[in-house]
């Protein structure tokens, strides 16, 4: 039992400081966020780490929406930001209205090219120009 124990509390701790290591190291620039959204398998812990690595919140459903990620899946979201008082004694949370998130989500699915980074469309061909000698 105290094996158990010991293993819940080790993981624990190695679980905690990947997380506090993903947060110090967050892209949270528009490409940033895309790819983070977009080769995740967890998407709520891919938020949690955008938001706590300063990303803002609207942005994130923005480009979650350019990147066609479904409303429903965005709406499932808990986006939220935490926030202590000066004195670190009173901790906050707010978090994102359902309202505010489909604007946000219309905002990115209406205009997809200010929330999708240049990368995404893929690699540009090169086109070749023909001349015709007379």
């Amino acid at each position: 039992m105290k094996k158990l124990i010991k293993s819940a509390v080790v993981g624990l701790a190695l679980v905690g400081g990947i997380s506090a290591a993903y947060a110090e190291g967050v892209d949270t620039s528009v490409e940033g966020i895309f790819n983070a959204l977009t080769s995740s398998a967890n998407l709520q812990a891919t938020v949690d780490g955008l938001v706590a690595g300063g990303a803002n919140p609207q942005s994130i459903v923005s480009v979650a929406a350019a990147a066609g990620i479904p409303l429903d899946a965005v709406k499932q979201l808990q986006v939220c930001t935490n926030s202590a008082a000066a004195d670190a004694t009173v901790l906050s949370a707010s978090c994102l209205r359902q309202k505010s998130v489909v604007t946000a989500y219309a905002a990115g699915v209406n205009d997809p090219m200010k929330f999708l980074p240049a990368s995404a469309a893929g690699k540009q061909n090169k086109q070749e120009t023909k001349t015709e000698f007379k």
